[in-house]
């Protein structure tokens, strides 16, 4: 009961401290979701959602991205979560012939977040990282194969590696960490460990659990059941508490281990990029 408790109170207290932004760069007008480091100074995190849009609201998304924020928060980062639907909406759609060409706008609006989160005050420049959840993920892939994403490292929850798969030469230009679901039929696992095996990096990493599915990291996160996808006439995946704790373990561990300044970077280096 006391952990619930101290959950609700810390959700309580990161909302109050998230502030709606807006930011504009040159004809791109894009909205997110920023909460300040708890320091004068500190390292800041841009989180990326998957399809459903993030929305100011208790939508899953919406839970899922503020948890991981409120936490984040509570070790001392700051935090932008950004509308991945892009200006206006013009982001939309997560499958079908536009898909790649969303993945790569959408890589371009995190860049936009990133340059913008360098430019705050309160924000440590030097030590930024991006994770993303499923659609959200597979825009993380896109941004680190770019020759300055702009991040120390990444985390990629059951990204769509597949869409990586015919590009020459991919590589990461940051320490970067795949978590998917050997169960999951939209972000196969067997994808990303062909992607990793194409890419030669050590610090291109990937964790995959066998009894997870897609999304399994929502586990604990929403109180709304899963209901059936009535457009395929299909269950949606079940979350998975095991799989869930640990990868946000990992996540925090791998963002992190990244900032020390005294810890050299270790494994085959990027090369090859754009």
């Amino acid at each position: 009961m006391k952990i619930v408790l101290c959950f609700v109170l810390l959700m309580v207290t990161a909302q109050a401290s998230a502030k709606p932004v807006t930011i504009n760069s040159g004809k791109v007008s894009l909205s997110g979701i920023f909460l300040a480091p708890t320091k004068v100074i500190g390292p800041a995190v841009l989180l990326l959602h998957g399809c459903s849009r993030l929305g100011y609201e208790q939508t899953p998304s919406y839970e899922r991205t503020m948890k991981m924020a409120s936490l984040l928060q509570e070790m001392g980062f700051g935090v932008l979560m950004l509308d991945l639907e892009g200006p206006k909406g013009k982001r939309k759609g997560c499958t079908g012939k536009n898909n790649k060409k969303n993945i790569g706008l959408r890589a371009n609006d995190a860049q936009i977040a990133i340059a913008w989160l360098k430019a705050r005050n309160e924000v440590d420049a030097s030590r930024i990282a991006v994770i993303g959840w499923s659609q959200g993920a597979t825009t993380v892939l896109a941004l680190m194969n770019r020759k300055n994403p702009g991040v120390k490292s990444a985390v990629a929850f059951y990204p769509n590696c597949q869409l990586f798969l015919g590009k020459n030469g991919y590589r990461v230009a940051a320490p970067t960490l795949l978590l998917v679901g050997e169960e999951g039929q939209r972000s196969a696992a067997q994808w990303c460990r062909e992607l990793g095996d194409k890419s030669g990096q050590d610090l291109f990493h990937q964790v995959s659990y066998p009894d997870a599915e897609h999304d399994f990291a929502d586990a604990d996160v929403s109180s709304k059941k899963p209901r059936a996808d009535k457009s395929t006439a299909k269950p949606v995946p079940q979350p998975n508490s095991v799989a869930a704790q640990d990868a946000w373990r990992r996540s925090f561990k791998w963002i992190s281990r990244w900032f020390d300044p005294e810890r050299s970077m270790q494994g085959v280096p990027p090369s090859n990029l754009p």
